[in-house]
């Protein structure tokens, strides 16, 4: 390194012979690079030491993300190999959707006429269900109607004397007896 004496001696020699001109400037020019100087001397292992914690900073982080894109480029390239085989299996997965929806589109009529046979059925069913329960009260309500009208004829015949109704049972009579 330059020796400070020297420098002293070398500015003071130049100042005397008028080469450098001491004004404001050129003070704050000195000040500015004795400063720095003695900065520079002072603290130059800190600097040192930070600059090497940069440098391993940014070495560690160097480190890292080479890591990170050697295992992305590797991941890409398995990708790349494996990319063939899904698009075969896409191609195989189409055609087996394709084959499913065919064979859907051809049985979805039947289970269309299925399903309505069965609905008719039900419906059918009920109202086989619903016929005999009204024949039966129909039946019901014609033999009591008829018992009613039974009872009536026989209370005109046994109470009321009008020859109208002994006359039709005569007659009845007498058809029960030719039937038999």
């Amino acid at each position: 390194m330059l020796n400070i004496s020297i420098v002293i001696l070398l500015s003071l020699i130049l100042i005397s012979q008028n080469i450098i001109l001491l004004n404001e400037e050129t003070l704050i020019l000195l000040c500015f690079i004795t400063f720095c100087w003695i900065c520079f001397n002072r603290l130059k292992n800190s600097i040192s030491e930070d600059f090497e914690n940069q440098k391993t900073n940014i070495k560690t982080e160097f480190l890292e993300s080479f890591e990170s894109l050697l295992n992305v480029s590797i991941k890409n390239l398995e990708l790349q190999k494996i990319f063939p085989i899904l698009i075969t299996n896409f191609i195989k997965l189409e055609q087996h959707f394709q084959g499913l929806s065919l064979v859907i589109t051809r049985q979805l009529p039947i289970l269309y006429a299925r399903e309505a046979q069965e609905i008719f059925l039900k419906k059918l069913s009920f109202t086989k269900r619903l016929e005999q329960q009204t024949s039966k009260l129909i039946s019901l309500l014609l033999i009591k109607k008829i018992e009613k009208i039974a009872l009536l004829k026989y209370f005109y015949i046994t109470r009321v004397k009008i020859s109208i109704f002994e006359c039709g049972y005569k007659i009845t009579l007498r058809e029960y007896i030719g039937t038999i």
